[in-house]
């Protein structure tokens, strides 16, 4: 995430599942349980980027995977590790604190099965996505998954009016509750495809405002 951003989610952690909740009208843990339940599979060895207050972190740690979760909030991860102490979920996931521009110092190539970022990316500049992807790229198995959920403007216009007529008064609410902000993801299918990725799933909810995409390397380029 930028700075500027992590700084404001950590004055206001303890907020941070109650802001998105508000902010996704509900819909996210929503997403986070299907994704669990479709995707994810026991023993798989899974890095989840942006844990935050590790709500999805603990769903996949329940389903059986072997996981490691990243974020470089110190009191985001203070009210995870309150969570998984909850769950009685101890010694069962390893989370590092670390930023993203962290990855290529943290993690071997070929790491990981599963990759997953949930309401991460929007919060990255463009560099430090392109860094990201590239890195997801090389810690990822050829056979792997990046798995991503983030907010998008809808195309459709009626859709959009509705999108603008929610959104920012919600957005309102949310800030000054608890101080997020967040912003959709722009061109982000150009960036995947630029990067050697593929999409293998699309899914939209929430008047398509939340995308959920499931990548994989273009195994296909990468053997040109």
């Amino acid at each position: 995430m930028s700075y500027v951003y992590m700084k404001a989610l950590e004055n206001k952690a303890e907020k941070y599942d109650k802001g998105i909740k508000l902010l996704t009208l509900g819909k996210l843990p929503k997403i986070k349980q299907e994704i669990v339940d479709n995707y994810i599979e026991k023993n798989n060895i899974l890095l989840d980027i942006g844990m935050g207050t590790g709500t999805f972190t603990i769903l996949c740690a329940k389903k059986g995977a072997q996981v490691t979760g990243i974020d470089f909030s110190e009191k985001m991860l203070e009210i995870a590790n309150r969570h998984i102490k909850d769950e009685e979920l101890n010694g069962t996931i390893n989370i590092i604190k670390m930023p993203i521009v962290n990855l290529d110092k943290q993690f071997s190539d070929n790491s990981f099965d599963k990759i997953t970022s949930i309401l991460c990316f929007s919060e990255l500049y463009q560099k430090e996505q392109d860094y990201a992807l590239d890195q997801i790229a090389r810690i990822l198995k050829d056979n792997g998954e990046f798995i991503l959920v983030d907010e998008v403007k809808p195309k459709n216009i009626l859709k959009k009016i509705l999108y603008f007529m929610i959104r920012i008064p919600i957005s309102l609410i949310n800030f000054l509750k608890a101080h997020i902000s967040t912003k959709p993801l722009k061109n982000f299918e150009e960036k995947i495809s630029e990067h050697n990725f593929q999409v293998i799933e699309e899914k939209l909810y929430l008047l398509d405002t939340l995308k959920l995409i499931r990548i994989k390397k273009n195994l296909a380029n990468k053997e040109d």
